[in-house]
């Protein structure tokens, strides 16, 4: 099993840590899947994190809305196994822009 944790900072300066299970992975695929979007090592790691977190956080406004709200994502897996790629967090550059 693995055990997602980070952190969210929304615009407001407001920051929020997160904790989550398997199923928060298979939130990001489902969101994937509705959308389009490349999973595994070609999943796009700042928006398989937001949806991780919103789905961790219990958030009942619609992830695309709630990311609105949202200036910078961090994501972890502490007890992936060795060699297994952790969610990255969202590199400064990118929250920028």
């Amino acid at each position: 099993m693995l055990r997602f944790v980070g952190k969210i900072g929304y615009t407001d300066g407001t920051e929020v840590e997160f904790e989550a299970g398997n199923a928060a992975m298979a939130a990001w695929e489902r969101y994937a899947v509705r959308h389009g979007l490349p999973m595994g090592k070609d999943s796009p790691p700042t928006i398989s994190s937001l949806v991780i977190a919103h789905y961790a956080l219990g958030i009942e406004q619609g992830a695309d809305a709630w990311m609105e709200t949202v200036d910078s994502v961090e994501c972890d897996v502490p007890d992936a196994p060795d060699g297994a790629d952790a969610v990255p967090p969202t590199l400064e550059a990118a929250s920028a822009a």
